[in-house]
């Protein structure tokens, strides 16, 4: 485990200060940074070792399809082949 940064000193470290504190602050939150910012007091800390890693959005798809469902577009169902 390495030390604990502010955000501020991590842009600078990784992107050359290239974002803004608000945009830093969205990252912490939002879980874009791995492994994850913590807040202490007012301030974000990261690991000097950190990195950005946006999330994957995961997608659901339904186990069980009702076709039975009224009213069913014929364009869909000549799609699915219904």
């Amino acid at each position: 485990m390495s030390a604990l940064i502010p955000l501020e000193k991590w842009n600078i470290t990784k992107f050359g200060g290239r974002y803004t504190p608000n945009t830093l602050r969205a990252w912490a939150r939002n879980g874009y940074i791995a492994p994850p910012a913590q807040k202490v007091g007012r301030d974000w800390l990261v690991q000097s070792d950190a990195t950005f890693q946006k999330p994957q959005k995961t997608i659901r798809i339904p186990q069980v399809v009702d076709f039975n469902v009224e009213p069913v577009d014929p364009v869909v169902m000549a799609i699915l082949g219904k």
